[in-house]
């Protein structure tokens, strides 16, 4: 069987398709780490104390739900299913047991769940926390706006102004004393920073000087993606707040992430409150940067919406563990260095939960503005778009989750004759239907992609492919997980089609992107919720595993990319692991509130596969 596949910016190829296996549960596509009998054990646990063992199939009949906690567990989509693993899965984890470097470091934000040996390391690192300790952050409080590394000269300037004026301070009064207060509490703050980064390995002594150089941001960004705070490189206000907390607190944080993505996958939940009153804290802890928590202008709960589940699961196998402070969770860890399963009483799940659940999807593309020259200046949107699933509970439609998402906009286009141009990149309107989930997708970037956006500066006088981009991985165009959006119609010769204009519901490793920017068309998903959002399908949709999607040799995606005198070769063999929902999930993107004069794309909108 032959597919033919587009997506966002990607270029249409053909691929030969692998059989595809049975139908199965996704519950039983994990693979125990140790049987005995015939049946995985696993320890019953209940108020931190542990119960004894049991098969994990006689706790699931107990009303019991068995939560993997080795080192070797992935989220279902990167699973093995029965003699098929998704080509994804030996770098997944690696990267949880963080072995990665550069930009596969630290990759919690982009959809890569960190191994529990992590936690324990960490919370171990008593040199780390004396360090931490020793620091008092109260000074970084005086601060109250934004830093950048853009505002080294601004930074440079205060610190010779604090200087001169330091050498006068018993003869000032007045406004210039209050200056140097000013300046005095600016620089003790920016010093206070850079020492707390300092003793999380990122800093030299020489850098914690308070000048708020390239390398302070750097490792401000290295703080916030450690920390799941938006990699901004900025000292914001949710970065200044995290740099107040205990060292051994915000590793705690850590396990209690781990702990609800693991929940999440073992029970096969997905509703976090974003549809009705926001998540609820887990163990008085909000564990995600407001920014995630909903999209700009889309704060009001929906009819009907359902509460959160994700947050009440989380905290009743924390307590269950015993999980509910720094200390008891190391010690846990401690006691299962080598990993374990557990089984833990769960809140029940409401009645509209079944293997098959009728779902369906809704795009609000937000507000929208058709101009037909690029803003010269960042336009915010006041109403963000928004992706929200549905189930019909027993004729009632209601709202699962309701997550930001991106559209369309202005992006560079290559002309045949090399010239770059900005075109309009369009959001496909009407009905589609999930059919294809890609675990571990790839990209093939169009023609039309310029070369500047295949290559990285590496800072030193040369340039290097950006093989990240291309996939498979959290860097990759597409992220972990890719939804593709099909057009499915009978064709006038009666036959059934499936057609592909480019767009999907995907990750990303663009962060910052689903809270401000746009895309070349699809809708972008912090990647974290993609791969819940891949995994709750796998579990209450029926599906087929097609497997791995090797290129045809012919159809091979191959390109010589140039920049500064440099050329590099790109190649993708793969498109990824397949996935097919039986039946497909219907999905419907509305139009929007177009608030432009212009009420229609522009003339020379360049379609997304382009």
């Amino acid at each position: 069987m032959i597919l033919v596949l587009a997506s966002c910016g990607g270029q249409p190829s053909h691929v030969t398709q692998l059989a595809s296996s049975s139908q199965a549960s996704a519950q039983e596509q994990h693979v125990g780490l140790a049987t005995e009998g015939g049946c995985v054990q696993v320890i019953v646990m209940d108020g931190g104390r542990e119960k004894g063992t049991a098969c994990a199939a006689d706790a699931r009949a107990k009303g019991l739900t068995v939560i993997d906690l080795t080192d070797t567990w992935t989220p279902t989509l990167f699973a093995p299913t029965g003699d098929q693993v998704p080509a994804i899965r030996d770098k997944y984890l690696e990267l949880a047991a963080e072995k990665g470097q550069g930009e596969d470091a630290l990759s919690e934000l982009y959809g890569v769940v960190p191994a529990l040996a992590i936690v324990r390391a960490r919370l171990s690192d008593d040199a780390r926390h004396t360090c931490q300790s020793q620091i008092d952050p109260k000074p970084i409080l005086a601060l109250d706006r934004n830093y950048t590394q853009d505002d080294r000269e601004m930074v440079a300037q205060h610190m010779a102004w604090r200087d001169t004026l330091d050498k006068q301070r018993d003869k000032l009064a007045g406004d210039k004393l209050e200056r140097l207060d000013a300046l005095d509490r600016e620089h003790a703050a920016l010093v206070t920073v850079e020492q707390k980064l300092r003793c999380e390995g990122w800093l030299l002594d020489k850098d914690t000087d308070g000048s708020f150089t390239w390398r302070t941001g750097n490792a401000l960004e290295m703080f916030q993606r450690r920390n799941f705070l938006m990699p901004t490189e900025k000292l914001d206000e949710d970065t200044r707040n995290a740099l107040q907390l205990d060292s051994h607190e915000l590793d705690f944080r850590l396990a209690l992430r781990i702990l609800r993505e693991r929940v999440v996958d073992a029970s096969g939940i997905l509703e976090d409150g974003t549809a009705a009153a926001g998540p609820t804290p887990i163990l008085g802890r909000d564990l995600d940067p407001p920014a995630m928590r909903a999209a700009r202008g889309h704060i009001t709960p929906l009819p009907n919406a359902a509460a959160d589940l994700v947050g009440p699961a989380t905290e009743a196998a924390a307590k269950a563990l015993g999980w509910t402070d720094p200390a008891a969770t190391r010690a846990f860890l401690d006691r299962h260095g080598g990993g374990v399963r557990v089984a833990v009483q769960l809140p029940s799940l409401p009645a509209y939960y079944a293997p098959h659940m009728e779902l369906s999807a809704e795009i609000d593309r937000g507000d929208i503005f058709y101009d037909e020259t690029p803003p010269p200046f960042r336009r915010i949107v006041p109403h963000r778009p928004t992706l929200t699933l549905y189930v019909d509970d027993h004729g009632t439609k209601r709202p699962l989750i309701r997550w930001p998402t991106t559209i369309g906009g202005w992006a560079d286009q290559r002309l045949p004759d090399g010239t770059v141009v900005q075109r309009w990149k369009e959001s496909d309107v009407g009905p589609r239907i999930w059919r294809d989930i890609f675990a571990g997708p790839t990209w093939l970037p169009p023609k039309s992609t310029p070369d500047k956006d295949l290559v990285k500066n590496l800072y030193n006088g040369h340039w290097a492919l950006k093989s990240e981009i291309l996939g498979p991985g959290p860097h990759a165009a597409y992220g972990m997980v890719l939804i593709e959006h099909l057009q499915h119609y009978r064709a006038k010769d009666g036959t059934e089609r499936f057609d592909d204009n480019g767009i999907g519901t995907h990750g990303s490793a663009s962060v910052t992107s689903i809270v401000n920017g746009t895309s070349h068309g699809c809708h972008r998903l912090y990647n974290q919720l993609a791969v819940r959002l891949g995994d709750f399908l796998l579990r209450h949709r029926d599906h087929a595993v097609r497997g791995e999607q090797i290129l045809a040799k012919e159809e091979r995606f191959k390109r010589i990319v140039f920049h500064n005198d440099e050329s590099f070769k790109a190649e993708v063999t793969s498109r990824g692991f397949l996935y097919e929902l039986t039946p497909p999930v219907p999905v419907n993107v509305l139009k929007g509130n177009i608030i432009s004069k212009r009420k229609v794309p522009p003339a020379l909108s360049a379609p997304a596969s382009n």
